[in-house]
């Protein structure tokens, strides 16, 4: 679905790295290869909807009255017997069906376009989540449709409902966005992840030191014996000794990084909230967030399949330090020993449900919902006032 909305996975990558004594950390990220990208950004259809259709529906109406008046025909046409409420809403659907022909031939390109590709297949939760977010496209350039017929309305040169409009284009799609997360890192500001790295590295680092001074008072209480029948038994109990410490320092770091991670997660999700919140003051926020939840390449699903992986960890890391620990050392010169892998635990990850995507997505739907009722109803009342002359 990314191919339709690439959401975050660009920036966070689409994997993270499991490995002892470290937290999971996000790897393949499209900009690590091509760093170029990052500049210029992805080319999805969501983007072609956000800039290009959104700026399309005000190229359609910011004349739509106004231009009518500088020509006379709109005084022509009411001359007739004919109300401003039908004009007005005659205008309307013959405005949109136009525009609904200019995203039904992108949208229908890219459905063959996925559907041509060898490597992907469509099931019946993914043909919901197309039509869902088709409907919301839809209902995205039917805001700035019916936004540009209540500025059209309000307005009597076609030059000034052209730069009005143009201003809040440029405020809806790109400032407010950027602004809201701006704000909310002000408002509920957050450590950086190298500030959190280098905390849990800290504390590794205390507890490695903590292992090597219990592991030397053990020696000095338990010196080496010097018969050699004896030694044995010394190397197998020092041996268990440094295995137990290992066991409890990994349990210590876990404890620990599950707190840091658990803190870290709650003031960033409180962050992100806060920003989505502030950046669905313009309908673009809306479009983007309710987008990625339903093409399932947002913030919600990055952070389950994070969750997922830490959960994971510490099952995998039993594994491997049951494989590492333990047995006899090679003997110097002898090749390395293979390790049997068949038994390594698998991770799995269930994605999520469209009824989970849905429901976030609700209150999006609604909020562009209610925009193009107000600005309809805004371009009704002005119209039905407007001085043709």
């Amino acid at each position: 679905m990314r191919t339709i909305v690439y959401g975050i996975e660009a920036d966070a990558g689409r994997g993270l790295k499991v490995a002892a004594g470290s937290d999971p950390q996000p790897i393949d990220s499209k900009y690590q290869s091509n760093p170029v990208l990052g500049v210029f950004g992805n080319l999805d259809l969501g983007f072609i909807v956000r800039i290009v259709l959104s700026l399309l529906a005000i190229l359609f109406t910011y004349d739509s009255i106004t231009g009518e008046k500088e020509k006379g025909t709109l005084r022509l046409v009411l001359s007739n017997r004919l109300p401003k409420d039908k004009l007005i809403v005659g205008k309307a659907i013959g405005g949109f069906l136009c525009l609904l022909v200019a995203l039904f031939i992108p949208f229908i390109l890219s459905l063959v376009i996925l559907m041509a590709y060898p490597n992907i297949s469509l099931a019946g939760d993914d043909w919901a989540r197309i039509a869902l977010i088709f409907l919301l496209f839809l209902l995205y350039i039917s805001v700035f449709f019916m936004l540009g017929f209540f500025i059209s309305a309000r307005t009597h040169r076609s030059a000034t409902s052209f730069l009005v409009l143009l201003f809040i284009w440029v405020t809806f799609v790109t400032i407010i966005p950027k602004v809201s997360v701006m704000v909310a890192a002000q408002l509920r500001p957050i450590p950086s992840a190298n500030e959190i790295a280098l905390k849990k590295d800290q504390f590794l680092q205390g507890l490695y030191k903590e292992t090597m001074i219990k592991l030397d008072a053990w020696i000095k209480a338990n010196p080496r014996p010097e018969k050699r029948e004896d030694r044995v038994s010394w190397a197998d109990k020092i041996t268990k000794y440094s295995i137990d410490l290992a066991q409890e320092r990994q349990q210590k770091y876990e404890e620990y990084t599950a707190t840091v991670d658990r803190d870290y997660q709650l003031k960033k999700r409180s962050q992100d909230q806060l920003a989505a919140d502030l950046s669905r003051i313009s309908p673009t926020g809306s479009l983007t967030f309710a987008s990625m939840s339903l093409a399932r390449t947002g913030l919600d699903e990055y952070r389950n399949f994070l969750n997922s992986v830490r959960l994971y960890w510490p099952i995998w890391y039993k594994w491997t330090f049951s494989k590492t620990q333990g047995g006899p050392p090679p003997a110097i010169g002898s090749p390395p020993l293979k390790l049997d892998l068949s038994d390594m635990p698998q991770f799995r990850y269930l994605p999520e449900r469209i009824n989970s995507s849905i429901r976030p997505a609700l209150i999006d739907f609604g909020i562009m919902g209610i925009m193009i009722i107000l600005f309809f109803a805004g371009a009704y009342w002005s119209f039905v006032r407007y001085d043709v002359r």
